[in-house]
């Protein structure tokens, strides 16, 4: 499906230096959905400028990366169940076991559903 240029939502940009440092200029079109939420998100105090939206938006993709691992390579299948193993072992193993009656169903639901 092709997005008409009306909804696109797609940016253009380019290097531009002030004092020392370069920035890329970008320039975003958004769709309307888009322009409405950020509308939104001005009138309610949590955002000054459309300009923003872009620091929210990294900050934003920053903390998922972060969360993702993305310096990470995915694992094979070996290497995963090795890890998964490790983490099993890693938890101690004297903890004492519910009896019997700690988990039937009478203990777990009681006279509920009867």
């Amino acid at each position: 499906m092709v997005d008409s240029p009306e909804t696109a939502s797609y940016a253009k940009s380019e290097v531009v230096s002030k004092s020392n440092e370069s920035f890329r200029q970008m320039t975003i079109l958004v769709g309307p959905e888009h322009e409405r939420v950020i509308k939104e998100a001005i009138d309610a105090g949590l955002i000054e400028t459309a300009d923003q939206v872009v620091d929210v938006g990294v900050d934003t993709i920053l903390k998922r990366l972060e969360l993702h691992g993305s310096d990470a390579q995915p694992m094979s299948a070996d290497e995963w169940v090795q890890q998964f193993h490790s983490w099993v072992h890693s938890h101690p193993t004297t903890t004492p076991l519910l009896s019997d009656e700690a988990v039937s169903r009478e203990s777990v639901y009681g006279t509920r559903g009867q």
